[in-house]
């Protein structure tokens, strides 16, 4: 009699559910079967690791070029490091086309001016792309384009007009200012490997894995593009696809252009994962199994130069094309990182581990409950001529938890071969020395208690 019981719980409305249940919590925090294994470092290769003899200058062509660069977003995350990397080369006429104000530390610089800029006002753009440099009489003839409105975590389309407007329509800003400058002029535009990432399902069991694009974690510049299925669902993500389409159906004779995806992780002093787990009080941990190719956000910046010279030397080679980039080593699991910034770091961090599961229904429950706010505030503020917030201020950072953020929960390993043969891309910094180098520079106060999940007003 047993065994029809157990059959008919399993058939049943409840038994099915718990099946589903436990299918979709082992699909939450299980690594994916063909990911090859992951970094995993001892106590004396941890202590063992230095970042002193790194020199950037080894990673991009060493000689100044005097060319006249704007770095739109050049007060950012990623366009801070071009422009200390410019300036590391002896560049002389530096310009931030930034809403933010860059760092003393930048502006203080002889070679660098700043002129407050915002893409998504066509006037605002085309104002700073085209104003001469007075020390060359001329406009910019290299701009990087690395301002982007990094929204994550949303994907309800009452959310969609917070990205596209600044990474869609000031993309097109952007292409119209610099199809105003002289011939020859090169845009290099900093994307992301999410562009080509397909998106988790972890409620699609059975055989998943086994189909494609599921049925790998490495991932290439030679990928077919992905099934609309497995696009990712992200407003971020999506905008960045069609601002980077933009950008390289620009590519012509007059504006040669070329697109940067690096990925999975950008890592370093500042940014949303390391610098973020050294500050927060209590960092709840619900991905510890997941792995990923890292990339220093120093690679990163030396990408766009290597981007630059090769538009420069081969344009009708280059030009119009999208890479994938990473750095060197294989990846390393969510969890192994943690451990390694403690490692490093001085002090004690908090790590608080919470069921997947759970996060998976509160992350659908928030986002129900903010669209459901939004849309029963909507005919009030509509009253007044407004709209309501998309990210109320009492939300705090639970508005990340959403099923969007989910989306990393995935392994990803990024070969870069192409960008290595075709860019000259030599990436410096392993995933262990940038862990090292960010927890020096945030205990150090160089970054000022910043980093990339703090929330920024729209």
């Amino acid at each position: 009699m047993l065994y029809p019981a157990i059959f008919g719980l399993a058939v049943s409305p409840a038994g099915g559910a718990a099946v589903i249940l436990t299918n979709l919590a082992e699909r939450l925090s299980r690594p994916h079967a063909l990911r090859p294994p992951p970094a995993s470092l001892t106590t004396e290769e941890l202590d063992a690791v230095s970042y002193e003899s790194i020199d950037m200058l080894n990673a991009i062509p060493r000689e100044a070029t005097h060319k006249g660069y704007a770095v739109i977003g050049g007060s950012g995350y990623v366009g801070t490091y071009i422009v200390k990397l410019l300036l590391l080369r002896g560049e002389t006429s530096v310009r931030i086309l930034d809403v933010a104000t860059p760092s003393r530390e930048l502006l203080d610089n002889p070679a660098v001016t700043f002129i407050p800029c915002d893409i998504t006002s066509r006037q605002s753009i085309e104002e700073g792309l085209t104003t001469p440099f007075t020390s060359m009489g001329s406009p910019p003839s290299v701009i990087f384009h690395c301002a982007a409105s990094i929204r994550f975590w949303e994907r309800a389309g009452y959310t969609w007009s917070a990205s596209h407007r600044v990474n869609v329509q000031g993309t097109e800003n952007v292409l119209t200012a610099a199809h105003q400058l002289p011939k020859d002029t090169v845009l290099i535009y900093t994307s992301s490997s999410d562009v080509i990432l397909p998106r988790p399902r972890f409620l699609h069991i059975a055989g998943e894995l086994d189909t494609p694009p599921y049925d790998s974690v490495v991932f290439s510049d030679s990928d077919p593009p992905l099934p609309e299925y497995a696009e990712s669902a992200t407003s971020y993500v999506r905008s960045k696809v069609i601002g980077e389409r933009l950008v390289l159906e620009a590519n012509g004779e007059l504006l040669k252009t070329l697109s940067i995806r690096p990925g999975q992780t950008i890592v370093g002093p500042a940014d949303r994962f390391l610098t973020s787990t050294l500050t927060m009080p209590t960092v709840p941990i619900w991905d510890a199994e997941w792995a990923h190719t890292n990339v220093c956000v120093w690679d990163v910046a030396a990408a766009h130069l290597r981007a630059e010279d090769a538009l420069d030397k081969r344009g009708d080679e280059v030009g119009g094309e999208a890479f994938l980039i990473t750095g060197p080593g294989p990846a390393w699991t969510m969890q192994d990182t943690r451990n390694a910034l403690q490692h490093y770091s001085t002090k004690i961090l908090v790590f608080k581990f919470i069921s997947p599961l759970l996060i998976w229904f509160l992350a659908h429950i928030v986002e129900a409950f903010l669209f459901l706010r939004y849309y029963l505030l909507l005919p009030f503020f509509a009253l007044v001529g407004s709209r309501p917030s998309i990210t109320p201020k009492w939300a705090g950072e639970l508005i990340y938890l959403q099923p969007s953020t989910l989306e990393y929960m995935r392994d990803v390993v990024i070969d870069d071969s192409r960008a290595r043969e075709m860019l000259g891309y030599c990436p410096q910094w392993t995933t262990e020395q940038a862990i090292r180098y960010t927890v020096d520079q945030v205990e150090s106060g160089a970054v000022g208690g910043s980093h990339g999940l703090q929330l920024k007003e729209l």
